[in-house]
């Protein structure tokens, strides 16, 4: 069975990054995906640099929240990474995510990746005030680097203001879709 696994960088039941994500999700598991949720607000530690992934030829050797995910990685077909926007910029824990992916590379950036190219990233994002074409741009700068191991970066659902709610059926589609 493919699957996927979800980054829920906001674990709050208010969250509209994670309410999408959930019925990204719901639509997955009806097209017959295995899925996971991980929500990454707690117990989340940062990249320290120490390089022990490049000299014991392992994932990061942090013991967190994203053990989980760095042991299903390799498995898995797609991640969906749902973060909302906070004063501008993606929020903390997504940087974070984001950074512990330094592990991917054997050796130095620019080696060999641990895991298979043409795994599919899927942006969930959400903020409260009205689009904001800077909002995109800050979001491009934290999804770039997936390019560089391997992922191919699906076009963002974005939930802007008050209407997040008519952007459901759009997460749920694009599950439905995979």
């Amino acid at each position: 069975m493919k699957k996927i696994i979800g980054i829920a960088c906001s674990g709050l039941k208010r969250s509209v990054s994670l309410k999408l994500m959930e019925e990204f999700m719901r639509g997955a598991a009806e097209a017959g995906f295995e899925t996971k949720i991980i929500k990454i607000n707690e117990d989340l530690l940062g990249c320290t640099g120490c390089k022990s992934c490049k000299t014991a030829d392992t994932f990061c050797v942090r013991k967190d929240i994203l053990s989980a995910y760095f042991a299903e990685l390799p498995e898995a077909s797609a991640v969906v990474l749902g973060f909302g926007i906070y004063m501008g910029y993606p929020q903390g824990e997504a940087w974070t995510f984001m950074n512990r992916h330094y592990c991917l590379h054997k050796g130095m950036v620019g080696g060999e990746c641990r895991i298979e190219a043409g795994k599919k990233l899927f942006p969930i994002v959400s903020q409260g005030a009205p689009d904001n074409p800077l909002y995109r741009e800050h979001c491009n700068a934290l999804l770039k680097p997936f390019e560089g191991w391997g992922f191919v970066i699906e076009e963002p659902i974005i939930a802007s203001g008050a209407n997040w709610e008519s952007k459901l059926q759009e997460a749920y589609e694009a599950g439905r879709r995979m």
